[in-house]
C-alpha cells in the first residue's frame, strides 16, 4: 500500500459514526481535514452536519485557505496505520501518531472559536485539554 493514500471516504464516515459522541456535539459546518505529508494535493474531510457527519474529499489549497478548524498531517508511515484504525480504534491511533509526531494537528481556530463550536470533547480524544478562561 502506498503510504501517502488517504482512508476511503467510507471507511472515514465510518470512522466518524463509530465515534458519534464525539461528532454530535460539533456545531453544524464544523471541519476537520486529514492530508498525507508526503501527498499534500487532497484532502479528507469531516464536517459536521444537523443530519450527522459528512465526508468529502477535496483538493487542498494550502492551510490558510484549507476552510477546516483543525487539520490533521499524516507522515508515511502513520498513513497505513490510520487505514487500517478506521473500523477500530482510530482516534487512539491519531492520538499516539501525535505524541510520536507522525501526525501533526494544526488548530486553525481560535480555542475560543473551537470550545464555541462543541470540539472538547473530540480535542480530548486526540489527547488536547484545555483548561482556564479563554482569552
Amino acid at each position: 500500500m502506498n503510504g501517502a493514500a488517504l482512508p476511503d471516504q467510507l471507511a472515514w464516515r465510518a470512522a466518524a459514526a463509530n465515534r458519534v459522541e464525539l461528532f454530535q456535539a460539533l456545531d453544524p459546518g464544523s471541519r476537520i481535514g486529514l492530508i498525507a505529508r508526503s501527498a499534500p494535493a487532497q484532502m479528507l474531510v469531516w464536517e459536521a452536519g444537523a443530519s450527522g457527519t459528512d465526508v468529502q474529499l477535496a483538493a487542498f489549497p494550502g492551510y490558510g485557505n484549507s476552510g477546516v478548524d483543525i487539520l490533521l498531517t499524516a507522515n508515511d508511515e502513520a498513513m497505513p496505520e490510520i487505514v487500517e484504525a478506521t473500523e477500530g480504534p482510530l482516534f487512539e491511533v491519531l492520538r499516539a501518531g501525535i505524541r510520536s509526531g507522525a501526525v501533526v494537528c494544526y488548530i486553525l481556530r481560535r480555542r475560543c472559536d473551537l470550545e464555541a463550536r462543541g470540539y472538547d470533547e473530540l480535542l480530548e480524544a486526540l489527547g488536547f485539554a484545555f483548561m482556564g478562561a479563554c482569552r
